[in-house]
């Protein structure tokens, strides 16, 4: 790590040798990532976060209604965004509010949030949040479908007790779970599991409402670390498709680990019937 800090406080992580290599010493410059988490908390001067939408009504946490309201009130999705520009610097983060008083949403509020970013003008989504629900398989499934054909790469936390949550296990999703690492340009690439990265969401500091940086554990903040590493990919390889950042995320990896997935580990998802649609 270098001794540099960053605006919000955080000391900034010492970019690997294959940032100035293999992706010219992008820093996310031109980029977008819309994070759909609890938003941003305004209270922070931060102009790389960009006004955002809110789908919570202010009444009811768990009914849906769109509005400009992207505070965030719990600090998850601030801890988020933070992770995100503390790998791409440059790039910019739109702030879209599911969560509003609790850390819990409807799927139809996930659906929507995920539409609504398609249509944002973004080349990454950040979710760091699933669902087991087996009825929002297909409509969730589709959304992602449409961004990846659109080259839009979403990139979604795994289930905390490394089991298997919707979207992080689709194959047109980048899943990410969490373990220990020294830097958050550090991961492992585990092509054969649904959770194909595994990145620092262990005892990892984290910006968080009011400005302070608490340590926090999960794979809500290990997936941004790798949302912001396909934000560089996607700066200096704007055409890439998912295919082509999984071949670099394979590359840039610190382990590649070709172990198969255990037996009772859900396998990647991929609805014969779901369609993108479009």
């Amino acid at each position: 790590m270098t001794d540099a800090v960053d605006v919000n406080g955080g000391a900034l992580p010492q970019p690997p040798e294959w940032v100035a290599g293999e992706l010219g010493g992008a820093t996310g410059k031109g980029i977008r990532v819309a994070v759909i988490d609890s938003g941003w908390d305004r209270r922070i001067d931060e102009p790389r976060v960009l006004p955002g939408v809110g789908f919570v009504d202010p009444d009811d946490d768990f009914a849906m209604a769109r509005n400009d309201d992207d505070n965030d009130v719990l600090g998850h999705g601030t801890a988020c965004a933070d992770l995100v520009l503390r790998i791409a610097p440059d790039a910019r983060v739109i702030p879209v509010k599911v969560f509003g008083k609790v850390l819990e949403t409807s799927p139809g509020t996930l659906h929507a949030a995920l539409l609504w970013a398609l249509e944002a003008g973004v080349q990454v989504i950040n979710v760091s949040l699933g669902t087991r629900l087996e009825g929002t398989l297909h409509p969730l499934y589709a959304a992602c479908e449409k961004a990846r054909r659109a080259g839009i790469i979403v990139v979604a936390a795994g289930h905390n007790a490394n089991d298997w949550s919707y979207p992080a296990i689709f194959e047109n999703v980048i899943g990410v779970s969490a373990a220990k690492f020294d830097s958050p340009f550090h991961f492992r690439y585990r092509p054969n599991h649904a959770m194909e990265c595994q990145a620092w969401g262990v005892e990892q500091p984290v910006l968080w409402v009011g400005g302070g940086r608490p340590v926090k554990h999960g794979t809500s903040f290990a997936a941004p670390n790798v949302a912001g590493i396909v934000a560089l990919i996607k700066e200096r390889h704007p055409e890439a498709t998912l295919d082509d950042v999984r071949e670099m995320l394979a590359r840039f990896a610190l382990e590649v680990d070709h172990s198969a997935a255990e037996e009772d580990e859900e396998p990647a998802v991929q609805p014969s019937d779901a369609a993108a649609g479009g």
